[in-house]
């Protein structure tokens, strides 16, 4: 996927609200070559080997753990 590109604070912040919340998120974000758009439920901020991650479960129940860079919040 490339170099990491950090996120504004801002919305940082929106995703921790959302996370402890628990209120809904619609996102659209980029797994592969494939992407995905989808009202979700946040779980979890996390960060490894200096990348931010968005663990979240989308309204299949699926869970996904997607690199903050590569979502982009709809509503």
């Amino acid at each position: 996927m490339g170099a990491y590109r950090p996120i504004p604070c801002a919305l940082h912040d929106r995703y921790e609200r959302a996370v402890i919340t628990r209120a809904p998120l619609t996102l659209r974000w980029y797994e592969g070559a494939h992407t995905h758009t989808d009202t979700v439920r946040a779980l979890a901020l996390a960060t490894e080997q200096g990348e931010e991650f968005l663990s979240f479960e989308d309204s299949a129940g699926a869970t996904h753990h997607v690199r903050l860079d590569a979502i982009r919040l709809i509503a």
